[in-house]
């Protein structure tokens, strides 16, 4: 028999916040506040296909590029620094990597971070700060890299990664595939990528209103209609799950859901906000909300708050935004696989 207390882990560490009557802006800087997703989904109520014009801004240039075995030293690279880092923004992730027990790498805001396992790190040579779990973190400012040599061969010790990497230009004129042809120029094993989109139209009788509504609630019950569970089950045997309560429910029973899949930036995701804000000022039906849900990528950079650091961190988190026209309402909850 096992002992009882082989099993007696302790519970994951979770995080909410909450916050109503917010801006637009201070929608947007929660959005930006981290920069690597891995799925969003748009609901609108009242539609049977979520509008024309928010689905153009998930598929169109939104394709990102796979590199795999590829060696750090390629972003050390000075051709690569000027043409890409001090041109625009370049998103770049390790995938396929546990933080936990394996070293990961991330480009964002002109920066390679890497989070490497502490026996691994003393032979690096490099000045880095200590991170939990045995891992140190390694911060290198590639616009202004100094002590080149010793930065390209400590990095030369490292094994190769396999990465998702997109790039946004500052010129709209230049192509944001050109990061593809330049890795492929080197000798870099390039794939391309679109975002996976699936829609739902889940058959229901109406929706509950944000108004009086918990936004918890609001969450759950667009979870279960995103992967098509029954929200009025008949049997309490089968279920004991029942449709939140609302007075100002929207009487109707048409509502669209978009769900997208893949590498997904945070400037995307503020441009849906930013049309979805219009959207719902465009609406005149009362007590009537559209909603965004952004979950980020498990084993990456990530940020809970504004006075807590960012680093890799294994996690499982979701920001989820109602849109009203009285003020938006802001609600995330994020757990820490390993606390």
């Amino acid at each position: 028999m096992l002992c009882p207390e082989v099993w007696n882990f302790p519970p994951p560490k979770v995080m909410v916040t909450h916050r109503e009557n917010q801006d637009l802006e201070s929608v947007k800087k929660t959005v930006n506040m981290n920069n690597f997703y891995k799925s969003l989904v748009v609901t609108c109520p009242d539609e049977i296909h979520t509008p024309s014009f928010i689905q153009d801004i998930i598929t169109e240039d939104t394709d990102y590029y796979k590199l795999s075995n590829c060696s750090l030293t390629e972003f050390v690279e000075p051709v690569f620094i000027e043409s890409f880092v001090k041109t625009g923004k370049v998103y770049c992730l390790s995938v396929d990597r546990n933080c936990i027990v394996q070293n990961c790498a991330a480009i964002t805001d002109g920066h390679l971070i890497l989070n490497i396992l502490e026996y691994i790190y003393q032979t690096l040579g490099f000045e880095g700060t200590k991170r939990p779990h045995g891992f140190y973190e390694v911060k290198i400012n590639l616009k202004t890299i100094k002590n080149y040599s010793k930065i390209r061969s400590g990095l030369q010790k490292l094994e190769q990664f396999d990465f998702y990497v997109t790039w946004e230009p500052d010129n709209e004129d230049i192509c944001p595939s050109s990061i593809a042809k330049y890795f492929s120029e080197r000798n870099v094993n390039v794939s391309v990528h679109s975002l996976k989109i699936r829609h739902v139209s889940p058959s229901i009788n109406e929706i509950p209103s944000i108004k009086d509504v918990d936004a918890d609630e609001m969450v759950e019950w667009i979870g279960l209609l995103a992967h098509g569970a029954d929200v009025s089950p008949t049997e309490p045997y089968i279920s004991t799950y029942n449709q939140p309560d609302s007075e100002n429910a929207l009487k109707t029973g048409r509502i669209s859901i978009l769900i997208a899949k893949g590498f997904i930036t945070p400037s995307l995701i503020s441009n849906i906000c930013d049309k979805l804000s219009e959207y719902v000022l465009s609406r005149e039906t009362e007590h009537y909300w559209v909603s965004v849900s952004i979950q980020s990528d498990d084993n990456s950079l990530w940020q809970c708050n504004p006075s807590s650091p960012t680093m890799f961190q294994a996690h499982d988190s979701s920001c989820n935004v109602f849109f009203t026209h009285s003020g938006h309402v802001l609600h995330s909850i994020a757990q820490l696989k390993y606390s």
